[in-house]
């Protein structure tokens, strides 16, 4: 279901209008779908496009010494390296 319904759906039930900011347009850069308005993106896609945008910003964050937090920044490689070693265990089972 696309944002735009969400909103509309949301504003019923709450029986009030939504923010006038929540109803802009904003583009997003999409891999896959290229230039595309937030508002007509699958709440999936939406999720995963913040999710993504979330982990750039960490990764920039810490990249440039701006996090202020290396427990934040170790966290964050401790995770990917462990979800890399997951991939690399499935790939090697997988590949016998």
């Amino acid at each position: 279901m696309k944002l735009k319904k969400l909103l509309e759906i949301n504003q019923m039930c709450e029986k009030r209008k939504a923010p006038f900011d929540a109803q802009e347009s904003f583009e997003y850069e999409s891999e896959s779908l290229g230039t595309i308005d937030i508002l007509d993106m699958d709440i999936t896609h939406f999720v995963r496009a913040f999710k993504l945008l979330d982990k750039k910003s960490k990764i920039n964050k810490w990249a440039s010494g701006q996090s202020g937090n290396s427990t934040i920044s170790l966290t964050f490689i401790s995770d990917q390296l462990t979800s890399l070693s997951k991939e690399l265990k499935e790939y090697t089972h997988n590949g016998d």
